[in-house]
């Protein structure tokens, strides 16, 4: 059950108990005002004392005048008795009027509680409503939020998959060039066994070749890097919750320790933005894109490189 439906309940049996109690009390000093009346009405009523009457007829000897003062005597009891029956009858009026008076006040202060009860229980509904409606429009704010993240995610996915697709076509190429170099250089080393200074041009050769691996390996080493470096800087910008402080062109330099395991060991602000919230969300974000899995698809030595690296933390979205 519902509390304003016992607040209503309560409320409705309390004026009806009093409204009862007034109809008993207005019955008792009705009878009572009457019995009152009634002994008072004996009271004053004067009366005829039959030996005064024969007494005045043996003394007068006018039976005709004790007969009219009989009368007389009658007439003003009886009238006497009209005034106090109509006294009595003014003194019910207003005891009823009283009654009356009193019911409705009751009745009125019951309607009054009754609209306040009312007032109340609609206000207790407009709060829900008004809770209601805040918690549905935090939902479909979330839900946005989300939406928009998610589509960050994605298009800095697509993003890397064109970059890694793109480098892998210019390292093919540069493999091809290199194949194509290699071949020639071995045309050439051929055609030169057939000449006095042979040994000098093998070393050439070997050296050549030896420099052309090394800048291949060095360039698929810058690639990774390169590769690694954007991926951490992306997934740092995703995990990011903007501070209201943040305003266009902040940038916070950090430096970032992580494990071979691609776990976060430390982040340390070497650069601030002068604005330690903005500083602190960038340190917050880095632990909370962390673990970099990715870490552990590099070479060892391509691993070191992140032990301790540098990352200007500049995101792209702020407006």
């Amino acid at each position: 059950m519902r509390p304003d439906t016992k607040i209503q309940g309560g409320g409705l049996l309390f004026p009806f108990l009093i409204a009862v109690g007034c109809h008993l009390l207005g019955g008792w000093l009705l009878w009572f005002g009457w019995h009152q009346a009634s002994i008072i009405s004996e009271q004053r009523m004067p009366k005829i004392q039959p030996n005064a009457v024969i007494s005045a007829v043996a003394v007068q000897q006018d039976p005709i005048e004790a007969l009219r003062q009989k009368q007389r005597a009658e007439a003003a009891a009886k009238a006497q008795a009209n005034r106090e029956r109509q006294k009595q009858k003014e003194a019910q009026r207003k005891a009823e009027a009283r009654k009356q008076a009193l019911i409705r006040q009751r009745e009125k202060e019951a309607q009054q509680k009754e609209r306040e009860r009312q007032k109340a229980a609609a206000k207790r509904e407009a709060e829900r409503i008004a809770t209601e409606k805040a918690k549905r429009e935090a939902e479909i704010k979330r839900q946005k939020l989300q939406a928009e993240q998610a589509r960050k995610a994605e298009e800095a996915r697509k993003a890397e998959e064109i970059r890694k697709q793109k480098a892998l076509r210019e390292r093919e190429a540069l493999l091809r060039a290199a194949q194509a170099r290699k071949e020639a250089l071995a045309a050439a080393e051929a055609e030169r066994k057939r000449q006095e200074s042979i040994e000098v041009e093998k070393q050439s050769l070997q050296s050549a070749l030896d420099q052309e691996e090394a800048f291949l390996s060095q360039l698929e080493d810058q690639e990774q890097l390169a590769s690694m470096q954007m991926l951490i800087k992306n997934y740092v910008e995703q995990s990011w919750s903007r501070p209201p402080t943040a305003r266009k062109g902040m940038q916070a330099t950090l430096k970032i320790e992580l494990l071979p395991t691609g776990e976060v060991k430390s982040v340390n602000v070497i650069e601030s933005s002068r604005d330690s919230a903005f500083d602190r969300s960038a340190e917050q974000a880095v632990y909370r894109a962390g673990p970099f899995r990715e870490l552990q698809d590099l070479k060892p030595h391509q691993r070191d490189t992140f032990r301790s690296f540098n990352l200007v933390f500049k995101p792209e979205d702020i407006q």
